[in-house]
Order: structure tokens, then C-alpha cells, then sequence
């Protein structure tokens, strides 16, 4: 029985010194300073990646952050919307249904309000109207209680909309007009600003 653990313990012994003196050939192994060399490489491209990337994310933050926003909720109608906090209210224009909003540096108008909308007809009406107004537009409903459009209209304008059907069937629509050669600035603002439409 000795004899026998004897022979198992020496070729295992063997077998585990064979194994451990089996080597790669020296060619097929990278020297230290090649694969420092690729390490850098692949540091240096994936740095040069998120630097890009950092970029172009700060110029889209800078062109949405550059107004601070505030909020306008419309407690009787049951809506609020994100504004520009440098964005004048517009008294004569506004009431208990909604308010409009200017501003005078960009020559941008926010008009967000409250809409009865008898059977639909008033939503159909405003959906007629935004695909008549230009073969500019273009918008389409996001589900059965949401539709979106925008485009060029007239007068050299562009326009971006949003319309939520509320669940007493009225509509909340908030619409975004301003020059199409300040569009490069202001279509991520007027984005920020749709986006934010929530019903209370």
C-alpha cells in the first residue's frame, strides 16, 4: 500500500514539474516596452474619446443652461411649463387660461394655455391648422392624448409645438415661435421648454 502512494505522489510530483517548465516561445510574447507602448496608446486614444465627447456635451449644455428657467404652473387649469426666467410675460395676451411669454432679445414668443376642446374639435382644429400651415411642418401624434409639430411658417418664423389632451378630454397647448435663423440656438431651448409641459 506504501509502494503505491509512493508511485501516485512521484508522478504527480513529475507531472507538476513538467508543467511548470513548459514556456512560450520568445517571439510570440510582447516585450514590456511594446505593451507599454500599446497601453499608451489605447490610454492616449480613449482620453482624446471623452475629450470629444466633453465638448460637444458642453456646448449643448451651454446652448439649453443659458437661461436660467422658472416654473409657471396654472393651478385652475391644472398645467405647468418651464420658462426662461428673462422671458416677459405678456399681460395683454395673457388671462386665467394661459399666459404669453417674450423675449425681446431673441424675438421668441411662448403662448401656453388651456383649450376647451368640445368632442375633439378644438384638438382637430389646431392639428388642421399645424399641417396647413407650411410644407415646412411636419408633427404627428406621440400616443392618442399627445401630438407634436414643428417647421417653418411664414415670415421667415419657426414654430415648435406641443398639445396634451387632458383626461376631461380639454387640451393644454404650448407653442414656440421665433426667427428660423436663430434656430441653431434656440431649438434646444424650445425642446427643453415642450418637454417640460406637465399636467397637475
Amino acid at each position: 500500500m506504501r509502494s503505491t502512494l509512493s508511485i501516485g505522489a512521484a508522478l504527480s510530483a513529475a507531472l507538476l514539474l513538467s508543467s511548470c517548465g513548459k514556456q512560450e516561445a520568445v517571439g510570440d510574447v510582447p516585450s514590456s516596452e511594446e505593451l507599454a507602448r500599446q497601453a499608451d496608446a489605447a490610454s492616449k486614444a480613449l482620453q482624446e474619446e471623452e475629450a470629444a465627447a466633453g465638448a460637444a456635451g458642453a456646448e449643448d449644455a451651454a446652448a439649453i443652461d443659458s437661461a436660467e428657467m422658472i416654473s409657471y404652473t396654472n393651478a385652475l387649469r391644472g398645467f405647468s411649463i418651464m420658462v426662461p426666467k428673462n422671458w416677459a410675460v405678456d399681460e395683454a395676451a395673457s388671462d386665467d387660461n394661459g399666459q404669453v411669454f417674450n423675449d425681446a432679445q431673441s424675438n421668441a414668443t411662448l403662448t401656453a394655455g388651456w383649450i376647451e376642446n368640445r368632442e375633439d374639435a378644438d384638438l382637430a382644429a389646431a392639428v388642421k391648422a399645424l399641417e396647413d400651415a407650411g410644407e415646412g411642418m411636419t408633427g404627428d401624434y406621440v400616443n392618442e392624448n399627445e401630438y407634436r409639430a414643428s417647421g417653418l411658417i411664414e415670415e421667415g418664423n419657426k414654430t415648435a409645438q406641443r398639445i396634451l389632451r387632458k383626461p376631461d378630454g380639454t387640451m393644454i397647448q404650448a407653442a414656440i415661435t421665433y426667427p428660423a435663423d436663430s434656430a441653431e440656438t434656440i431649438d434646444p431651448l424650445a425642446t427643453q421648454i415642450l418637454d417640460s409641459l406637465a399636467l397637475q
